[in-house]
């Protein structure tokens, strides 16, 4: 797959011990934080490339992996905010493209659903070494966990923005964020994108109801 330089350092590879991933503002950069701050930060983690083909590339090497998956109105609403120049309807087909092609590598992958990742992290991380046989240690929500976890979230954003913290870009919860979700929500009930976003929402259901068939729901 093509990878832009600047992602080659977390393009999933032979010696990756997990590969987490999912679609924009589905609770991607947290899910890292919180492995590394239960597993430490020596792990190669294969994380946002934000693209189906990382997926099925961690899936094909036999790797440990996760994919995180939000309601497609909230992932959709989030990601707008993140990229003021992309149109709702682009979006949510982003969304559709992204969960059709994972969907067919499912017996190879952890699902994460985005309300479990937030609240019960370590709950993944031992389904992850129940079904892939490994011993990665569960990530606690102390609020000392918490604090350090957010700590990462808010590197990994200095890193991506010039060495500022951008409330529209960091994976952690922001007012700011939450009013433009607000603000942007009217976008999505155009018909034609209302339409699609039907689809998205059958689609999540799908994922929804394999994770609650695993007995992780």
């Amino acid at each position: 797959m093509y990878v832009r330089p600047s992602k080659r350092a977390t393009l999933a590879r032979s010696d990756t011990a997990i590969v987490i991933d999912g679609y924009l503002r589905s609770g991607n950069t947290f899910s890292v934080a919180a492995f590394l701050v239960a597993n430490g930060q020596s792990f190669h983690v294969g994380r946002h490339l934000h693209g189906a083909g990382h997926v099925l590339r961690g899936v094909r090497l036999g790797l440990p992996t996760v994919v995180l998956i939000r309601r497609p109105r909230d992932a959709v609403l989030s990601y707008l905010v993140r990229r003021g120049t992309l149109t709702p309807h682009d979006a949510v087909i982003e969304y559709l493209d992204f969960y059709r092609a994972t969907w067919r590598a499912r017996e190879g992958f952890v699902i994460g659903l985005f309300d479990r990742v937030v609240t019960d992290f370590g709950a993944v991380i031992d389904e992850v070494n129940a079904r892939f046989g490994r011993s990665f240690l569960r990530y606690d929500a102390t609020p000392e966990n918490e604090a350090a976890a957010f700590a990462i979230v808010e590197e990994m954003n200095r890193l991506e923005c010039r060495g500022e913290v951008i409330e529209t870009h960091v994976g952690r919860p922001s007012a700011e964020r939450a009013q433009r979700k607000e603000e942007l929500a009217a976008l999505l009930d155009t018909p034609r994108t209302a339409a699609r976003l039907g689809e998205a929402d059958r689609l999540y259901e799908r994922y929804e109801q394999l994770s609650s068939a695993r007995g992780t729901g």
